[in-house]
């Protein structure tokens, strides 16, 4: 070859001494997008957090002021406590970042603001005042705090989301430069090894300790994400079971104001008879103000028991979704487009009278659960038909795309469209968007997404105002059961 041993040894040192410094180089570059990147984590953790003691807190009002169980007093007093720490954490993890500073400045007035009205009605509750704390509650300013709330951290969210796709994407560009880096290394380390046995063994102990380093990474790589399965899954369950207990405790109070309801309707018979029999004793014959008067009893009483029913409605739909929620999923063999078939026809009726109409395009058989595929489907359906505009023919699509592993359903329509300002609420429970003028609870964008989670997928909403959505549901091909003992 013309090159001597030393030489070769040589060039061996000089190309290692090289590898060396550029994978040091990288690896610390590695190390700071990492930490780029958890720091980012952290900021969407804070502003997790903050929303759920807020959220927290406005349920253990709502809860208080309905039932008068001062059993929710300790949930109010634990996230009105729990704030201040996670707002001065919040603050010192975005002091490195000026727009965040700035959304945070205006962030806190309203939230100062929100707990304000939070602390004022539970004490009003609390010193007996119910009118009063509901009267506040009527008003609609809590909600307008709590939308503005959410806007503000979802605009941070937004913020962080941005950074950490920059970070992410400089994070993987370190880790492929140095991965090449590695790659060259071994090449050229191999190339070398063919000239000198010495080389070759040098070459094969360093591929040996690189693969068992690799191991060791893999392996605590799949421990992390085993752990935060099992924290996400315990938290889920958690916020599941608590929806539970507040929406079985509420059911109770709701059957009592029923009934005396009833009982104070007998009462308003026996007392307008009194008041007949009183008034034809003083000889009075003007029933006017009697008919009034039981006029306002009627309208008062009809709105009470519409109240109930409806309040009843919104119980038992977060009670079924709570028992979704925990029930157990069986895999089996579906053929997706005659379940969605089925679902159109059921519907078929409607499409008539809105001169709409349903495609379905080549769909796959799948292995998932049926009954939770079968429910999104027909939500999906359901929503799709009720929003379609009325001066064009209605249209809605439903298509499906392939990957090794997973399958996308897509259902579109060319309906009225969603705001950009409400994609992020739609999915939330009792959140609607748009003009309130059509049937519904806000409960089914909420049980969709709830079920596509347990099953292991996604589901992400594309709308343009006045032209139409779609949302794109991603489910795996072959659903994989997760017993507790082994998650």
């Amino acid at each position: 070859m013309g090159l001597s041993q030393p030489a070769i040894l040589v060039l061996g040192f000089a190309l290692l001494i090289t590898i060396s410094a550029c994978s040091i180089w990288l690896v610390n570059l590695a190390r700071t997008d990492a930490a780029s990147v958890s720091h980012t984590l952290e900021v969407e953790n804070a502003l997790a957090g903050i929303q759920i003691y807020v959220r927290r807190a406005e349920s253990a009002q709502r809860g208080f002021l309905l039932t008068r169980n001062p059993q929710y007093l300790q949930l109010f007093d634990e996230s009105t406590a729990a704030l201040p720490k996670e707002i001065k954490d919040l603050q010192t993890l975005s002091a490195d970042n000026p727009a965040q500073i700035a959304s945070l400045s205006a962030l806190l007035p309203k939230l100062q603001e929100k707990l304000g009205e939070l602390e004022q009605t539970v004490a009003l509750g609390r010193e007996g005042r119910w009118d009063d704390a509901v009267a506040i509650v009527n008003t609609n300013l809590g909600e307008d705090l709590m939308r503005a709330v959410t806007l503000g951290i979802e605009a941070m969210k937004s913020e962080e989301d941005r950074l950490l796709a920059s970070r992410a994407a400089s994070a993987a560009s370190s880790a492929r430069w140095l991965l090449a880096m590695n790659v060259f290394g071994v090449i050229a380390l191999i190339s070398l090894a063919t000239l000198s046995v010495h080389l070759s063994q040098r070459t094969t102990r360093a591929l040996r300790q690189a693969h068992a380093a690799l191991s060791v990474i893999n392996e605590d790589l799949e421990k992390r994400v085993e752990e935060r399965t099992a924290d996400l899954q315990e938290a889920n369950k958690e916020i599941q079971s608590f929806a539970y207990i507040v929406s079985h405790d509420l059911r109770s109070p709701l059957v009592n104001i029923m009934g005396f309801t009833s009982e104070l309707e007998e009462l308003r018979t026996d007392l307008f008879h009194r008041l007949e029999v009183l008034r034809l004793r003083t000889g009075d014959t003007d029933t006017s103000q009697d008919e009034t008067l039981a006029k306002d009893f009627s309208e008062a009483f009809g709105f009470i028991k519409a109240s109930i029913i409806k309040m009843d409605r919104l119980i038992k739909a977060i009670l079924d979704l709570s028992r979704q929620g925990r029930a157990d999923l069986q895999p089996a063999k579906v053929n997706t487009r005659e379940l969605v078939e089925s679902i159109s026809a059921t519907v078929a009726h409607q499409l008539m009278e809105r001169e709409a109409k349903i495609e379905v395009g080549p769909l796959p058989v799948i292995e998932t659960d049926r009954m939770a595929l079968e429910q999104i489907f027909t939500n999906l359906i359901d929503n799709a038909v009720k929003y379609l505009r009325l001066d064009v023919p209605g249209r809605i699509e439903i298509t499906a795309s392939e990957t090794a592993a997973y399958v996308t359903f897509a259902v579109s329509d060319n309906g009225r469209g969603i705001d950009a300002r409400d994609k992020g609420r739609v999915f939330e429970l009792f959140r609607r968007s748009g003009p309130q003028d059509r049937p519904g609870e806000g409960i089914g964008l909420a049980h969709v997404r709830t079920l596509v989670r347990r099953m292991g997928g996604s589901v992400v909403l594309e709308s343009e105002l006045g032209k139409g959505t779609t949302f794109k549901v991603t489910v795996p091909k072959k659903l994989v059961m997760r017993h507790e003992g082994n998650e």
